[in-house]
C-alpha cells in the first residue's frame, strides 16, 4: 500500500544537510553552464561557416530577379 510508518517518519525527522544542498546546486549549474557554452559555441561555429561562404562566394544573400 504505502511506506512503512517507520519509514515515513525518519524521513520527515531527517533536517536538510546545507553542505548536500550547496554541492547539488553547484553540481547542477555547472552542468546547465556546459549545455549553454556548448549549444553557443555551436551557434557561434554556424555563423562564422556563413560569413566564410559568403566571402568565398559560394552562396549569396541578394535574391536573383
Amino acid at each position: 500500500m504505502g511506506a512503512p510508518a517507520h519509514a515515513v517518519a525518519a524521513a520527515v525527522k531527517s533536517k536538510p544537510s546545507v553542505i548536500k544542498e550547496i554541492m547539488t546546486g553547484l553540481t547542477l549549474a555547472i552542468f546547465a553552464g556546459g549545455l549553454w557554452k556548448i549549444h553557443h559555441l555551436n551557434e557561434r561555429r554556424k555563423t562564422e561557416e556563413f560569413y566564410a561562404m559568403l566571402e568565398k562566394g559560394a552562396i549569396s544573400v541578394v535574391v536573383d530577379e
